[in-house]
């Protein structure tokens, strides 16, 4: 006789409320170039040396010079991208403490440590598309989320308040 296993159900992404620990990261949503969209690069970077090409031969040698500009700039650009870091953002409720945590785009690392008896969420819309959300600390406000979509905002609201509850409770 063989117990069945029973599955493990996968974390949380957003953190979990039950303890007194809470963590969210939030980033911004970066797209690497796929194998196919490389593959579509290089046959559009095909395509204009060989337009280019025939300008040359009827004399109008500027255009593959600026072509091959313009295919410089931009894998100048994609290079550049690829190598700028994620810009973050991390939120963690450590007992009696909010830690807020952010990342630029330059990599130049921001923390706040707030007390979270004292902390408020703000949810500010003015549409249905739009949302921003404060941290609230008596006349300091943290605007958090900024790197990530209105819906994922507005998802993340909730779950942020209830473990700034839960926190208060534990306090």
């Amino acid at each position: 006789m063989s117990a069945a296993a029973t599955p493990v159900p996968p974390p949380d992404p957003w953190g979990s409320v039950e303890t007194n620990a809470f963590e969210i990261r939030m980033a911004a949503p970066r797209s690497a170039l796929s194998f196919e969209g490389k593959l579509l690069l290089g046959g559009a970077t095909v395509a204009a040396i060989l337009v280019s090409l025939r300008f040359l031969l009827l004399g109008a040698w500027p255009v593959l010079a600026f072509s091959i500009l313009d295919l410089g700039g931009l894998a100048v650009a994609l290079v550049l991208f690829r190598r700028r870091p994620v810009p973050e953002e991390q939120l963690r409720i450590h007992g009696d403490r909010l830690e807020l945590v952010r990342i630029d785009h330059h990599g130049r690392r921001t923390e706040h440590a707030l007390p979270v008896f004292w902390t408020r969420l703000e949810i500010a819309s003015r549409s249905e598309l739009d949302c921003e959300l404060w941290l609230v600390l008596r006349r300091e406000r943290y605007r958090i989320g900024q790197f990530i979509s209105a819906a994922d905002r507005r998802a993340v609201a909730p779950r942020l308040q209830a473990a700034l509850r839960a926190a208060r409770t534990f306090s």
